[in-house]
């Protein structure tokens, strides 16, 4: 009882101070400064898996001197240690030096290192990298402390996710602000939003002035062959319909669901799973933004809710372009006005 208190004391005191982090340095920080003070532990580092998959690379230590964290670069396919990790298993290695699949041992016995628990930094089922916590002896890790080391790296991971999504929404609202001119301004977002979320494509439709044809604002990663598909009818595609009635779609084989408009275009495009969310003023729909995988993709809550947030944006900065563009037409006609009377007075 008094070991499961402990427990509980240490995950409040970690999910308290990780719930304040702003910044994904601060959350590592503090991430590990808990595994640190849990394990009265010898030293600790968080690895975050590299937008290829293949390295691991460096988020932060304590306790590590300069020269063994810049010993070399933390290959994958050399690391079977930290694949087995990343592939969702929590472990624990009694002797650095004497385990198999360990890159630089030699390095590990040089610091002074013996003992090791690794453990998966994950969001649901995906793993983001690892949290390594090095011990002055595995002899007390029992699967209570291995459960708790994995608990921390849980939390750290949700606290790395969350200030991951608030800095992309600041990207993202920061090219909104930049620019009145439309095309320009969604079409530098799209991008942003493709690159935040690691997907294939992304595209904004607005509705035309009758409501029946979802009209090409922007896109990014998509083909001019996959553009030119044909219209986009309201009426032929029920996944639009109940968009645009402001109910977000996942479709997650756009070659098997039904209701998508185009699919054998998509699939020669490379399009697997599709995420549609309204763009929207208070219940005046405005049109569609997308996003394309090429891989089959589960969308998370977390990605659905994130991508809505950044579609009411867009809405947002799509009626004050609009409203700039029709100022704008109104000050040059004021201009017109003005430079016919300034003649009118002239002949007179």
């Amino acid at each position: 009882m008094q070991e499961s208190t402990t427990c509980l004391i240490i995950m409040q005191g970690a999910a308290h101070r990780l719930s304040g982090a702003l910044r994904e340095s601060e959350v590592i920080q503090i991430l590990l400064e808990q595994a640190m003070a849990a394990f009265d532990a010898r030293a600790a580092l968080v690895r975050l898996l590299s937008p290829d998959g293949e390295e691991l690379l460096l988020g932060g230590s304590l306790g590590l001197s300069d020269a063994y964290l810049n010993k070399g670069t933390i290959w994958l396919s050399e690391s079977g240690v930290d694949r087995h990790v990343l592939s969702g298993e929590a472990i624990v290695i009694d002797d650095i030096r004497q385990e198999p699949g360990f890159q630089y041992p030699m390095e590990a016995d040089a610091e002074g290192l013996r003992s090791a628990i690794a453990v998966p930094l994950k969001v649901r089922e995906n793993v983001i990298g690892l949290l390594r916590i090095y011990l002055k002896t595995a002899d007390q890790v029992g699967d209570q402390e291995l459960h708790l080391a994995s608990c921390l790296a849980d939390l750290g991971a949700l606290a790395l996710e969350k200030v991951r999504l608030h800095q992309s929404l600041f990207s993202i609202a920061t090219v909104l602000n930049s620019s009145l001119d439309l095309q320009d301004m969604l079409s530098r977002m799209l991008d942003t939003v493709v690159h935040e979320m690691g997907l294939r494509a992304a595209s904004i439709r607005l509705l035309d002035s009758k409501r029946q044809r979802l009209l090409l604002a922007a896109a990014s990663g998509l083909s001019a062959e996959y553009l030119a598909k044909g219209p986009v009818l309201v009426s032929n595609s029920p996944v639009d319909q109940r968009v645009l009635a402001g109910e977000s779609e996942v479709l997650h084989d756009v070659t098997e669901e039904s209701g998508f408009e185009y699919p054998s275009e998509a699939a020669q495009e490379g399009i697997r799973s599709v995420l549609v969310v309204p763009l929207k003023l208070q219940e005046r729909s405005l049109g569609v933004m997308r996003v394309y995988s090429s891989q089959p993709r589960q969308f998370s809550s977390v990605g659905i809710t994130f991508l809505s947030s950044v579609a009411d944006l867009v809405a947002l900065a799509v009626e004050r372009a609009e409203l700039h563009a029709v100022l704008q037409a109104q000050y040059n006609d004021l201009k017109l006005d003005l430079a016919e009377w300034h003649r009118f007075l002239a002949l007179g």
